[in-house]
């Protein structure tokens, strides 16, 4: 009998000691949940970079990326006018643009080569590319891309903080009574003013190239496809032998045509000048003849 309440004081103990371990769990593990919902601390931080179209937590947009996109295609075809044509009606139609045009014809008028460059909008440069490859045959094609967005973040920031300081710089300048004062205010508006419009300018540049992407296009003839650049299979010996042979091809035409255009001057000697050359050397024969002496 003496054991029960010994027993009893033992089990409240334990039910005390269990409730105090629930009630610390649960009140270390709060502040843990609240930084991992909403604060820096949680998933933003391991995650990285939040996304594009989430607003972060102080509840501001975060910035889609600026990417400066460009690309290079040529196609070959047997009749250039024609595709030459089609790109302006793709321009026309994407909202593009020519910038720059190579175009070398023959002599009936015909194009031989033609190199374009296009500037298409951002948003289309994908299915304008897509377009271009199937004037012709493909001869090769390339993409690059460059991720400006810490240059534009930059870039917008300073133009906000240069147009800060000139507004304040403007205001003293008013206030000023100083003749010193006015002109310390006139220099330091002058050099911001000047930092402004670079930024401003460089601030255009980059809007310009992210909106618009620029597609270098060549057009040429099965017989003279452009090469691809950086390609490595104009060296070795084929290579030597085939601009070999191609310099005696050169050598040979321009011996043809210099023979061509002598020929009319052979012609002429061989049918009055040979003649008379005759003629001319039996006179000089005969004057140079001695009379026979007299018996």
């Amino acid at each position: 009998m003496s054991r029960t309440p010994s027993r009893w004081v033992a089990a409240g103990a334990l039910a005390v000691l269990a409730v105090l371990a629930v009630t610390g769990c649960s009140g270390g593990t709060g502040p843990m949940s609240a930084d991992s919902s909403g604060g820096p601390s949680g998933g933003a931080r391991a995650g990285g970079v939040a996304p594009a179209s989430a607003p972060d937590s102080a509840g501001t947009a975060v910035r889609t990326a600026s990417v400066i996109r460009t690309g290079e295609i040529a196609v070959t075809g047997t009749d250039l006018g024609p595709l030459r044509t089609e790109v302006t009606d793709l321009l026309a139609a994407i909202g593009g643009a020519l910038d720059n045009e190579q175009t070398s014809n023959n002599r009936r008028g015909e194009i031989t080569e033609s190199t374009l460059v296009l500037r298409v909008p951002a948003v289309k440069f994908d299915a304008a590319r897509h377009a271009l490859e199937k004037l012709g045959r493909l001869t090769f094609s390339h993409e690059s891309a460059k991720d400006v967005t810490t240059e534009v973040i930059d870039t917008d920031e300073r133009a906000q903080t240069l147009q800060n300081s000139l507004d304040r710089l403007q205001r003293f300048q008013r206030s000023a009574t100083d003749v010193a004062d006015l002109l310390r205010y006139e220099d330091q508006i002058t050099r911001r003013q000047s930092e402004l419009q670079s930024t401003k300018a460089q601030q255009a540049y980059l809007a310009d190239q992210t909106s618009m992407s620029t597609i270098t296009l060549h057009l040429s003839t099965p017989d003279h496809p452009v090469r691809e650049p950086g390609a490595l299979d104009d060296a070795g010996f084929l290579s030597g032998l085939r601009g070999g042979w191609e310099a005696l091809q050169d050598v040979v035409v321009v011996a043809l045509t210099v023979a061509g255009a002598v020929l009319p001057f052979l012609v002429a000697f061989a049918v009055v000048g040979y003649p008379a050359w005759l003629l001319l050397r039996a006179l000089l024969r005969r004057r140079r003849t001695p009379a026979p002496a007299e018996s």
